[in-house]
């Protein structure tokens, strides 16, 4: 990904200089902006000299579980009355990434020159999010940096929770077709060429399953390095393209219309926006800057159309109401209890309610996915078995034929 160099004034007024990471200029623009800055000057690093380590960087991220230990001991530390700096060193000793051990310290070489905590966390994006370095500004003008700290905990964690009942769904799946490709794999390499060597002294045709294989054979003996680079090729070509915007507005078409896989995209796109935003609310963040932050993080593009579509009715004097029944992504439901939260104040309350209502929709969706997927994996599953085994099993029967005739 590109790296820009900056030069922004912050809303003191006073100069920063640093670097950002991000697709295109713009995208760093945007990024710069909803950190509060000024930007002044904007460039594209080029034609630095190579350096491995920090090539290897640039494509390294800090996991979102270290990030949850950082914040909560951070936030144990600072509750405990410790101050700040002697908080992050502690921290940074205790780190064992070299890449995060880096980035905290130069977190704490900015501290000690004096700039504030978000403003030094906010050069290190492959680090703290959009999202994080807001909760920490307001935490830290408001003086509940502890608070902050553990709201943006409790958001990470249940991201966690739900990748992870995510891959708990998937895991069946890829054993079973892990396992149907090295058996698959086996039989061609190894099986198979030695019933063509035994059947071509007898000159006794090959049954249809077992011909197949044999074609297989020879077209991987043959090809085996074109078939190698289409194989590593195409994933990293396809994720090359979705990492572009277009590719990625592309992918979130075409998957909303994946049965059974559609319509729990767009549930964790929702919940994700839902409980993000009231996040952000109730952090002290403003509603139209609150969906500001939140576009970007919600992994879909169409989702992303409808926030700025909210933002842009909000501002011309709709109510949040309004804005989201236009959009036709939310049930009758979920823009009733908007609706009531905004006439009575308590849109915070309704708002998790409205996570928690997706939540619920999110396992139902997954418990229906596994129902769905394990008897047509087992469909798959002996489908494969049974052409496997005719291919191996049915020339043995045909050679016995032959001995006995």
């Amino acid at each position: 990904m590109p790296i820009f160099n900056y030069r922004v004034r912050d809303r003191k007024g006073n100069p920063v200089e640093g670097r950002i990471e991000a697709p295109t200029l713009e995208v760093a623009g945007d990024q710069l902006h909803h950190l509060g800055y000024l930007p002044i000057e904007l460039e594209e690093v080029k034609g630095e000299a190579f350096h491995l380590p920090d090539f290897w960087n640039r494509w390294k991220k800090i996991k979102l579980e270290e990030l949850i230990v950082f914040s909560q001991q951070l936030s144990t530390l600072y509750k405990a009355g410790l101050p700040l700096l002697t908080g992050l060193e502690s921290l940074k000793e205790q780190t064992e990434n070299p890449l995060f051990k880096k980035i905290l310290t130069n977190v704490c070489r900015d501290i000690q020159e004096g700039s504030s905590l978000y403003m030094a966390l906010s050069k290190h994006p492959q680090a703290f999010s959009t999202i994080y370095v807001n909760m920490i500004r307001v935490g830290e003008t408001s003086g509940r940096l502890g608070e902050s700290l553990d709201r943006f905990i409790t958001l990470a964690e249940r991201e966690l929770k739900t990748r992870q009942r995510i891959k708990e769904a998937i895991r069946y799946p890829k054993i079973v077709v892990l396992s149907l490709l090295i058996a698959f794999g086996v039989l061609i390499t190894f099986v198979i060429p030695r019933f063509a060597g035994i059947f071509a002294q007898f000159k006794t045709p090959l049954p249809l399953p077992t011909r197949i294989m044999i074609q297989i054979n020879t077209l991987f003996q043959q090809y085996w390095y074109l078939i190698l680079l289409f194989f590593l090729g195409i994933p990293f070509l396809l994720s090359h393209y979705l990492r572009t915007t277009q590719g990625r507005a592309l992918w979130h078409k075409i998957r909303i219309k994946i049965p059974l896989f559609g319509s729990l995209f767009q549930k964790i796109a929702l919940s994700k926006f839902a409980y993000t935003f009231v996040m952000l609310y109730k952090s002290g963040i403003p509603i139209l800057q609150s969906l500001e932050i939140t576009s970007p993080t919600v992994e879909d593009t169409l989702l992303e159309a409808s926030i700025g579509f909210i933002q842009k009715k909000v501002r011309e004097g709709k109510s949040f109401t309004e804005a989201l029944r236009e959009t036709k992504r939310f049930t009758p439901l979920v823009i009733q209890m908007v609706s009531v939260g905004e006439s009575s104040g308590t849109l915070d309350e309704m708002f998790l309610r409205i996570t928690e209502y997706y939540d619920m929709e999110i396992e139902n969706s997954i418990k229906r996915l596994s129902t769905y997927i394990e008897p047509a994996l087992t469909l798959v599953l002996g489908v494969a078995v049974l052409f496997l085994a005719l291919a191996v099993f049915l020339p043995w029967w045909n050679l016995a034929s032959l001995f006995r005739g």
